[in-house]
């Protein structure tokens, strides 16, 4: 359609006028967004309602062959602009809107063979004023920065009422980025090294407008995994997501290093044994870099030295590159196989960069430290699933990508490389992990469903961490990656109930002897499975603009149903004490709740927009459970012995009737009963349709009742790990 005139622009923040520009040929898609093309001129804009922002630029020439399609694609019902125009070669421009997504879809052809410099689109040079810009460097673990770095990362850009944008590559991911400083010009294209470019080079841009940092995130998240067609792993899609684990990494105490009486394999073979005893019910085992063969030479190509020189200077005890993927017989005199075989564990193996020295150059296509292959990844693959490893894990992916130029460079060898680990791990049923992942390397992962698991703080989780792994939670979790935070000890409450939260692995790296199993099984069944929420623990849409003084407030939250259960964490981060306050909506749950305070064991009712306030000293922590109040007048949080009381692998269902609650209770079989707790107005009446229930305890003074709950004499098997579980169903009714 075609639009004509001038109109007055107001927008939600104050900004600098923008000046009228005639009608061009517009689309519309979802929530009144516009995108418009003027051929005399070759000037694009884009225009959303809410937020009412206005982003545009130039061609820098005019465009011809406008052309408006309808269509159907991967993200649904479109409506998409096309053109061309001339920038030293022929090129052809789209913008697509959605039907029923905020967003929209830039794509740019070049119909000649081109260099990086000519690939840039859109290319804004008018856009709101005083908007606050995020981003994640481009450096290990993707660390959250606020300012907009020049690289393949998401840009983020917001107000100060949280309206929001966020624009990323949408393809090429590897050869991507962001450019510009967020004032006077936004632009994405390609690596200024990109060369060699062929006919019909296409590359594409995602943009998502929205109300709420978190919600414009999601939105772009779930466009952006879409538009792959790939199916994004649940919470409890491989072992290391479903089960408490032993991680060997370094902060672990068998980070190498071992029991001299023992060795390392008779180490580690001893505290499984210890924990099985003991009932502290790990079930899988991650072998990081120390297992195998390596140098002594690290990235920069400096001679390194021994990783703990107390221990033999054999070659698995080196800081360098890979040599050889075998076990070292030093360590495991039988093999990686049958070392498995007498842990009993399944196994999580750590891989870092090929070697320059490392033989497997004169056997593979080896691309500085990086195999472009698929034969080498078939033989290291291969030769894990023989032992029972069920994740590969590829760390130093910074490394690999900064000492492998042709990766940054080449428009196939930074697929070669990813694609080729994907489909041989895919090939042998194993899942994936990255660390020490460059931004580009989350978008590139989005492309994996068998990606299940991403490191997104350094080694070894400590206090000064926590922001970094909330911030960078954030950018996986959008892209349906789950954020692991790395090893910790088991003693550490606030370090366990944060893994947990984070929806994604529970690891501890404990010395044998020095774990805390009471405390453990605060995060786990008796049988290992982690009882976590549906979501990890994000900040909330206040931290954006809150300053990096302000005390942080993140949150997660299991639906049952209509019924949301937020778990909110906060820890101060200066020097005072200070009030903090948080509302219900503000934490995902827009109706009537109780708030429960963890820490205290006390409760109170809100509606959706009372704050509950709080103070917290600059070192302090706080832990709240919020938990909606169901038709029935009751709010059922859960397990009192969990942290996450009414987590799925706990609460299987809520069911809110009119004038009852109805809950599908699952027990581990080591399990013979649970006792839930939640709040009232008055005392419910509790039944079992299923198993059976004690007596209803009741204090009329909170509100506070709990029952404890026994399952029912049938087996079952809870999916996907197909672990023997008993049920309970019981019928909570208000009096």
């Amino acid at each position: 359609m075609r639009h004509s005139g001038c109109a007055t622009l107001s927008l939600a923040l104050t900004l600098s006028a923008l000046p009228c520009h005639a009608a061009g040929t517009s689309v519309e898609g979802a929530h009144g967004i516009t995108a418009t093309i003027d051929e005399e001129s070759g000037r694009y804009e884009v225009r959303g309602k809410e937020p009412n922002w206005v982003f545009a630029g130039t061609l820098g020439a005019a465009a011809s062959d406008i052309s408006v399609k309808e269509g159907q694609d991967r993200l649904g019902a479109f409506r998409e602009l096309s053109f061309r125009w001339r920038d030293r070669v022929a090129l052809k421009g789209s913008i697509r809107t959605y039907v029923d997504r905020p967003v929209l879809l830039f794509g740019i052809t070049s119909s000649e063979p081109t260099e990086a410099a000519v690939i840039r689109f859109p290319r804004f040079t008018e856009f709101p004023k005083n908007l606050h810009g995020f981003s994640y460097a481009n450096r290990e673990f993707a660390p959250p920065k606020f300012t907009l770095e020049e690289n393949a990362t998401p840009w983020l850009l917001y107000d100060d009422q949280t309206h929001a944008a966020v624009l990323s590559p949408a393809a090429n991911y590897m050869i991507a980025s962001m450019r510009g400083d967020g004032k006077t010009e936004i632009e994405s294209g390609l690596n200024e090294g990109v060369a060699g470019l062929p006919a019909d080079f296409t590359h594409r841009t995602l943009m998502a407008l929205g109300v709420g940092v978190n919600a414009t995130w999601d939105s772009w998240g779930s466009a952006l995994t879409g538009l792959q067609g790939t199916q994004r792993p649940g919470n409890d899609a491989d072992i290391g997501l479903r089960y408490l684990g032993y991680w060997t990494d370094h902060g672990g105490e068998y980070y190498y290093d071992y029991d001299r009486k023992l060795g390392y394999a008779g180490t580690l073979e001893a505290l499984v044994q210890r924990y099985r005893e003991e009932a502290i019910p790990i079930r899988y085992l991650q072998l990081d870099s120390w297992w195998y063969y390596k140098t002594y030479t690290d990235p920069a190509g400096k001679t390194g030295k021994p990783e703990n020189d107390r221990l033999p200077l054999e070659e698995w005890n080196r800081y360098g590159g890979l040599i050889k993927y075998e076990a070292h017989p030093s360590l495991f005199p039988e093999g990686l196989a049958a070392f498995q075989q007498r842990v009993g564990l399944p196994l999580i193996a750590h891989n870092r960069w090929i070697d320059p020295a490392s033989p497997y150059h004169q056997r593979y296509r080896i691309s500085g430290f990086a195999a472009l292959d698929p034969d080498w990844w078939r033989e290291i693959i291969g030769y894990l699933s023989s032992a029972q490893v069920v994740t590969y894990e590829q760390d130093w992916l910074n490394v690999i990508y900064e000492h492998s130029p042709e990766l940054a460079a080449s428009l196939e060898a930074g697929d070669a490389f990813t694609d080729g680990m994907a489909r041989a791990a895919q090939e042998k049923g194993l899942s994936m992990q990255y660390s020490m992942a460059l931004p580009r390397h989350f978008l590139q992962g989005a492309r994996y469903g068998n990606l299940t698991t991403i490191r997104v703080s350094g080694d070894r989780f400590r206090r000064e961490k926590w922001d970094t792994f909330l911030y960078t939670s954030r950018f996986a979790n959008a892209l349906g990656i789950w954020p692991w935070c790395d090893v910790f000890m088991s003693k550490e409450t606030d370090n366990l109930l944060l893994a947990t939260l984070s929806a994604g692995m529970v690891g501890i790296g404990d010395r044998s002897g020095a774990e805390d199993r009471k405390n453990l099984l605060h995060a786990v069944r008796l049988d290992g499975v982690i009882i976590k929420p549906d979501t990890p623990l994000l900040p909330i849409d206040a931290m954006y603009t809150a300053g990096s003084r302000r005390p942080m407030i993140a949150a997660a939250h299991t639906d049952h149903g209509a019924l949301r259960t937020s778990y909110v964490f906060s820890y101060g981060r200066g020097l005072d004490v200070v009030s903090v306050a948080f509302t219900p909506a503000q934490v995902g749950v827009p109706r009537e709740v109780y708030v429960y305070d963890a820490r205290r064991r006390t409760a109170r009712r809100l509606a959706p927009s009372d704050a509950f306030g709080f103070v917290l000293a600059p070192n302090g922590t706080a832990y709240f459970v919020v938990a909606a109040v169901s038709r029935a007048g009751i709010a059922l949080l859960g397990d009192e012995g969990k942290f996450v009381p009414d987590g799925r692998k706990r609460i299987a269902a809520l069911d809110d009737e009119p004038d009852r609650l109805i809950a599908t209770v699952t027990f581990a079989p080591q399990e013979k009963s649970v006792r839930l707790f939640g709040y009232a107005t008055r005392r419910p009446k509790i039944t079992a349709q299923a198993g059976s229930v004690g007596d209803v305890a009741f204090d009329k003074w909170s509100g506070r009742f709990e029952v404890q709950v026994f399952p029912g004499p049938e087996q079952g098997f809870e999916q996907p790990g197909n672990d023997p579980v008993y049920r309970a169903i019981i019928s909570l009714h208000s009096s």
